[in-house]
C-alpha cells in the first residue's frame, strides 16, 4: 500500500504489523499532516463483530473527546474489503517499553502515570464506556505539550471496549455473552469466570494490576499457563508490594490492594476513586530507598503506536510461583466469604488498630501478632455450570483426557482444594480451555470459535491402470477353394 492514497492521505511506510492488521505512516499532501493509518485484514472485515469491534476505537474517542485518547479523524473501507481507521500519529513510547527498558520506575512517575490514566478512563466511563483491554501497551508516553518536561498518557485500543451509547441514539455495541476478552496478565477476575456483566470496575482491577507492575517490576501474578493465570486471578491474593519495594508508603500499597480485591464489591468502585486515593497516597512518607534498577537499554527508542501486537514483556516465571505458595488456602476462602474484611487477612498490621503495640526499648521481646480467625469451612458441593454457544461441545478433563459430558453441562460435585483443568471441544471449533474453582464452582457460557477452513483441494486419485488389451483371436482356418473359382495368387 505504500504511495497509495487513502482517505486524504498518502501512504509512506509501514510502521507496525500484527494477526489483525498493519499501521501505516501516513501524510496529508496538501496539509502535510501526518497521521497513523490501521488497516483491518481484508478476510477479517468480513466478521461483522471484528469490525464492529475495530471501529469500536472510533466510536470511543469520538465520544469521549479527551486529551488523553487519540484523535480520531476519519475511518471507511478500501476497495479490497479492508476497513481502515486514520488517527492521530504518535510518537513516544509504550508503557509496556519503557518498563522492560527501565524496571520499577520512581513512586512519584508511577503514581503520575497511573492518575493520568484513571483520569481518561474517568471520562470514558462517565460516557458508558468500559475499556475491558487496559495494558501497559495500550499506554502511549508522550511530550505533553501543555507542560515542557512532562509525558501525556495517551490510552489506546478501545477495540474490544463495550460501548452504551444510549445517550447518543445509536444503541449499544456488546460482545456475545461469555466471550473471554481482554489479555490474561490484566483481567480482572470477573473477566476470568466470563461473568455476564462486566462493568466499569474491571478496569479499575487492571490499573491495579499496571501500578502493581510500575513499581515492582512485575506484574502481581505469572504463569507459564494461561489456565493457571487464570485461577491466580480468581483465587490467589497477591503478594503485597512493599515486599518487593519496601520504598512505596503503607498508604500506596493500600490504594493498590484496594484496586485489587477479588469481589467487584469491595473493590475501589470507580476510577474518580481511586484518582482521590492516589493524590492522597502520594503525599504519604515513603518507606525505605529501592536500589535504583540498571537501564536494560541506554536510552529510550521513539516508537509509533500500533495496538495489534499483544504484550511482549518477559518475565521470570518461576519466581512468583514460589511466593504464592505461601498464602494458605485458608486465606482464599476467608476472602471469598467475609468480602470487604478480605483486605485485614491480606494485609495485617496496617490497621492501627490490628496492630500490636511496639516494644520498649529497653526489652528485646517483640510481642507476637494474634494468629488469624480460622475460616469458615467450604461448602459441601459447588455447582458447575457449563454451556456453549453453539450447544453440544464435548467437556474434556484435562488431567486423563475424559469426556464427563456435553453442553449444556451442569453437575454437583463435591467441594476441594484446587482447581480442575477442562476444555471444551467441538468439531470445527478451536478447543476453549477453561479451569473451575474447586471451593466455589462455576456458571459460564463461551462463545466457541471457529476453525477457519482451507480451501478444498481438488482430489486425486490413483492413476486408472491402462485397459487390458483384448486377447489375441484364433485365425480362422481358411475354406477350401471350390473349384469353380479362381484361386488367389
Amino acid at each position: 500500500m505504500i504511495g497509495e492514497i487513502v482517505g486524504n492521505y498518502r501512504i509512506l511506510k509501514l510502521i507496525g504489523e500484527g494477526g489483525m492488521g498493519v499501521v501505516y505512516l501516513a501524510e496529508h499532501p496538501g496539509m502535510g499532516r501526518r497521521a497513523a493509518v490501521k488497516v483491518l485484514h481484508a478476510g477479517l472485515a468480513h466478521n461483522q463483530e471484528i469490525a464492529t469491534r475495530f471501529f469500536n476505537e472510533a466510536r470511543a474517542a469520538n465520544s469521549v473527546r479527551h486529551p488523553g485518547i487519540v484523535e480520531v479523524f476519519d475511518l471507511g473501507a478500501l476497495p479490497s474489503g479492508a476497513t481502515y481507521i486514520i488517527m492521530e500519529f504518535l510518537e513516544g513510547e509504550s508503557l509496556a517499553s519503557r518498563i522492560r527498558r527501565a524496571g520499577p520506575l520512581p513512586i512519584a512517575e508511577a503514581v503520575d502515570i497511573a492518575a493520568q490514566t484513571a483520569e481518561v478512563l474517568a471520562a470514558a466511563h462517565a460516557k458508558g464506556i468500559v475499556h475491558r483491554d487496559l495494558k501497559p501497551d495500550n499506554l502511549f508516553l508522550v511530550p505533553d505539550p501543555r507542560a515542557p518536561g512532562r509525558e501525556l498518557v495517551k490510552v489506546l485500543d478501545f477495540g474490544i471496549a463495550k460501548l452504551n451509547l444510549q445517550s447518543s441514539g445509536s444503541g449499544g455495541v456488546r460482545t456475545r455473552t461469555g466471550a473471554v476478552m481482554g489479555t490474561p496478565l490484566y483481567m480482572s477476575p470477573e473477566q476470568c469466570r466470563g461473568t455476564r456483566e462486566v462493568d466499569l470496575r474491571t478496569d479499575v482491577y487492571a490499573l491495579g494490576i499496571i501500578l502493581y507492575e510500575l513499581v515492582c517490576g512485575r506484574p502481581p501474578f505469572l504463569s507459564e499457563g494461561q489456565g493457571e493465570l487464570i485461577h491466580m486471578h480468581i483465587a490467589v491474593a497477591p503478594e503485597p508490594p512493599r515486599k518487593l519495594n519496601p520504598s512505596l508508603s503503607p498508604a500506596l500499597e493500600r490504594v493498590i490492594l484496594a484496586a485489587l480485591e477479588k469481589d467487584p464489591a469491595a473493590r475501589t468502585q470507580t476510577m474518580g476513586d481511586l484518582l482521590r486515593a492516589l493524590r492522597a497516597a502520594a503525599a504519604a512518607p515513603a518507606g525505605k530507598a529501592l536500589p535504583t534498577a540498571p537501564n536494560r537499554s541506554a536510552a529510550a527508542v521513539p516508537l509509533a503506536q500500533t495496538t495489534f501486537s499483544a504484550t511482549a514483556s518477559a518475565y521470570d516465571v518461576e519466581a512468583p510461583r514460589r511466593r504464592s505458595a505461601r498464602w494458605p488456602l485458608f486465606a482464599l476462602v476467608g476472602a471469598a466469604a467475609l468480602g470487604g474484611a478480605a483486605f485485614a487477612l491480606r494485609s495485617s498490621g496496617l490497621s492501627s488498630s490490628a496492630a500490636p503495640p511496639p516494644a520498649p526499648a529497653a526489652t528485646t521481646v517483640t510481642p507476637a501478632a494474634p494468629p488469624p480467625a480460622p475460616a469458615p469451612p467450604p461448602p459441601a458441593k459447588i455447582v458447575v455450570s457449563i454451556a456453549s454457544q453453539p450447544a453440544g461441545a464435548r467437556v474434556v478433563r484435562e488431567r486423563d483426557g475424559a469426556d464427563i459430558g456435553v453442553t449444556p453441562f451442569k453437575e454437583s460435585w463435591p467441594a476441594a482444594a484446587g482447581v480442575e483443568k477442562m476444555r471444551l471441544e467441538l468439531d470445527g471449533y478451536r478447543p476453549q480451555p477453561l479451569v473451575v474453582p474447586l471451593d466455589r464452582g462455576v456458571a459460564l457460557e463461551l462463545a466457541l470459535t471457529k476453525l477457519e477452513r482451507e480451501p478444498a483441494k481438488r482430489a486425486r486419485g490413483p492413476a486408472k491402470a491402462p485397459a487390458k488389451a483384448p486377447p489375441p483371436r484364433a485365425p480362422r482356418p481358411e475354406a477350401p477353394a471350390r473349384p469353380s473359382e479362381p484361386v488367389p495368387l
